[in-house]
C-alpha cells in the first residue's frame, strides 16, 4: 500500500475516532472526560481537507455513528406498540437529524480553521457549537439527548458553569479548550511558534477566567431554605412496561402503589407528601376501578399526606386528554384537584402526525397520539410549600423548569416512566439530566420513576437520594428545600446572545478578508 493511499485511510478514520471518544463518555461507559478531547481527531481531519463538502461528511459520520449508539434505546420503547422495523426507523431518523448539526459544525469548522488565527475565530467554533446544540433541540424532532455537557454529569466541579452561564456555557468550555488545544499542537508540528500565538493566550485566559468565574461565583448566591424540614415519600413501583399497556393489568398495578404507600407511611410517617410516578392513574383505571380516586383520597386522610401522582386527564368537555400531575391534598375535598399539563410531547409516541391513518395502518389495541399539550406548565401550592412538577421527556429541556423556579417554586418534581427503555442506558441517560436541571435553576430536582431509576439531585447538582434502577422501593426524603439564585435563571439563555455575536463578527470578519 502507497504512503499516500495509508495517509488516506488514517485521514478517513478520525471522524469514527471522534465518534468513539463520544460514546465512551456516555453512560454506560462514563468515561466523561473523553468528552474534553473527542472533537480533536475531527478538528485534524477539518483542518486538512480542502473541501467544504467532505468537511461536512466527516462530522456527519462521526454523528451518525454517535447517534446511532446513544438514540437505539428509543427503539425499545417504539417496539412495545409498533412493529420491529418502526423501531429502527425512529432510531434512524433522530440519529439523522441530530447528525446533520455535526455535520454543519464541521462545515463551519473548516471555514473557521482557515486563513489567519485570531481571537475571534478561535471562540467562534466553539460559539457555533454551543448555537447548532440550542438549534438541535427546536423542532418536532428537537432532542438534546447526547448533549456535549451532560456527558459531565458525574463532575461536580465543572457542572457548577451552569449555574452561572445556564448549560450552553459549559459545551463552550469544552470546544474552547480543545481549540486551544489543538492549535497548540498544530503550531509545534509545524515548526511554527509565532503564528497565532496572540489568539491563543488570550483564549487560554478567556477559558481560565470563564471556568473559575463558573465555579466560583455561583457559590456567592446565599442559599435559602425552609424552617422545617418538610418530609416527601418517593414510590417506584418497577412495573415491567407489557403490564402497564395491557389494560386489564390497570386495577392491580393502581392497588400496587396503594400498597406501597402505605408501606412508605408505615416506616416514614409523619409524612407531608406521597409522590408516584407518571400516569399511574390513567382512563382505563378510572373506568375498571371506579372507585379508585376514593382509595386516593382515603389514602391522604390515613397518611396525613398530599398525593402528588401523574394521570392521563380527560377533559370531557373538549375532548382533549392531557398527560397531567395532579395534586391531591389531605386538607381538601377530592374535587378540587391541583393540576399541570406536559406541555412537550414525546414525537412517535404521545404526538404523532396523522394518527388516525397511523391507527388504521397498524390495527393497534391502543390510540397513538392520543395526548394534547398542554398550554402551559402550573406550580402546586401545599402549606405555602410551592412545588412544580414535569413529565419524563419534559426534564431534556430548560424552558419547563425555567418557568417553575420563575413562578415561585421551591423544588421540582420528575414524574417518569422509563420502563419503556428495560435495561438500556436510556435509564440513565434520563436521570442524569435532572441534575443539569438543578443546576440551572437553583432548586432541588427530584425525578420519581416508576422504574428507572428514582433520584433526587441538590440545587448543586450533588446527588442526594437514589433508589436502584428496575427494583421495587420507597424512599425518604426529608428536605427544608434549600435552593440558590442563579444567573440562568435570572437572565435565562442570555449566553446564547453573546455566542450568536461571536459567530457573526468571525463569520463576517472571514468573508470580508477571504475577499481582499
Amino acid at each position: 500500500m502507497s504512503l499516500t493511499v495509508w495517509k488516506k485511510y488514517h485521514l478517513s478514520a478520525l471522524p469514527f475516532l471522534s465518534a468513539l471518544f463520544l460514546i465512551l463518555s456516555f453512560p454506560p461507559w462514563d468515561r466523561g472526560y473523553l468528552a474534553w478531547i473527542c472533537l480533536l481527531p475531527l478538528f485534524l481531519y477539518c483542518r486538512k481537507q480542502a473541501s467544504y463538502r467532505r468537511s461536512f461528511w466527516g462530522g456527519f459520520s462521526t454523528g451518525i455513528i454517535f447517534f446511532l449508539y446513544l438514540y437505539a434505546y428509543m427503539a425499545l420503547s417504539v417496539n412495545f406498540v409498533l412493529p420491529r422495523y418502526m423501531g429502527m426507523i425512529v432510531v434512524l431518523t433522530a440519529a439523522l437529524y441530530s447528525a446533520f448539526f455535526y455535520g454543519i459544525f464541521s462545515l463551519l469548522l473548516s471555514f473557521f480553521l482557515r486563513g489567519t488565527r485570531t481571537l475571534v475565530s478561535f471562540l467562534a467554533i466553539p460559539s457555533t457549537w454551543a448555537l447548532l446544540e440550542y438549534l438541535r433541540s427546536l423542532g418536532f424532532l428537537g432532542h438534546t439527548g447526547g448533549f456535549l455537557g451532560y456527558s459531565q454529569s458525574s463532575y461536580t466541579l465543572p457542572l457548577q458553569s451552569i449555574s452561572f452561564y445556564g448549560y450552553w456555557g459549559l459545551p463552550f468550555l469544552m470546544v474552547l479548550f480543545q481549540v486551544i488545544i489543538f492549535f497548540s499542537w498544530w503550531n509545534q508540528r509545524e515548526g511554527n511558534r509565532v503564528s497565532g500565538r496572540r489568539a491563543m493566550i488570550f483564549s487560554l485566559l478567556i477559558f481560565l477566567t470563564m471556568l473559575g468565574s463558573g465555579i466560583y461565583f455561583p457559590s456567592l448566591f446565599p442559599v435559602k431554605e425552609q424552617d422545617r424540614a418538610v418530609r416527601i415519600a418517593l414510590v417506584q413501583g418497577n412495573i415491567p412496561q407489557e403490564n402497564i399497556l395491557d389494560p386489564s393489568m390497570s386495577t392491580e398495578i393502581f392497588r400496587k402503589y396503594l400498597e406501597l404507600s402505605r408501606k412508605a407511611d408505615a416506616l416514614y410517617a409523619p409524612l407531608d407528601l406521597i409522590v408516584w410516578p407518571e400516569t399511574i392513574f390513567s382512563t382505563t383505571v378510572a373506568r375498571n376501578y371506579p372507585a379508585a380516586e376514593k382509595e386516593i383520597a382515603a389514602l391522604a386522610e390515613e397518611s396525613g399526606a398530599s398525593i402528588l401522582y401523574g394521570a392521563m386527564y380527560e377533559d370531557k368537555i373538549r375532548g382533549k386528554t392531557f398527560n397531567s400531575i395532579l395534586l391531591h391534598e389531605s386538607s381538601r375535598p377530592l374535587q378540587e384537584k391541583q393540576r399541570s399539563d406536559k406541555v412537550r410531547l414525546v414525537p412517535f409516541a404521545e404526538y404523532f402526525p396523522f394518527p388516525e391513518i397511523l391507527n388504521r395502518l397498524w390495527n393497534l389495541d391502543i390510540s397513538l397520539g392520543t395526548y394534547t399539550a398542554g398550554v402551559d406548565i402550573q406550580t402546586f401550592n401545599m402549606n405555602n410549600f410551592e412545588f412544580g412538577g414535569i413529565v419524563c421527556f419534559e426534564s431534556y429541556f430548560s424552558c419547563p423548569a425555567l418557568h417553575i423556579a420563575r413562578k415561585g417554586g421551591e423544588h421540582l418534581f420528575v414524574l417518569s416512566n422509563d420502563a419503556w427503555f428495560l435495561e438500556s442506558s436510556g435509564l440513565e441517560q434520563h436521570a442524569r439530566v435532572a441534575a443539569i436541571r438543578a443546576l440551572e435553576t437553583g432548586l432541588g430536582v427530584t425525578q420519581v420513576a416508576n422504574t428507572g431509576h428514582t433520584v433526587s439531585f441538590d440545587y448543586a447538582g450533588r446527588e442526594v437520594l437514589s433508589l436502584p434502577p428496575l427494583a421495587e422501593g420507597v424512599a425518604l426524603l426529608e428536605t427544608r428545600l434549600p435552593q440558590r439564585q442563579t444567573l440562568y435563571r435570572l437572565w435565562g439563555d442570555y449566553f446564547l446572545y453573546f455566542s450568536l455575536a461571536i459567530f457573526v463578527a468571525a463569520f463576517i470578519r472571514k468573508r470580508i478578508r477571504n475577499r481582499t
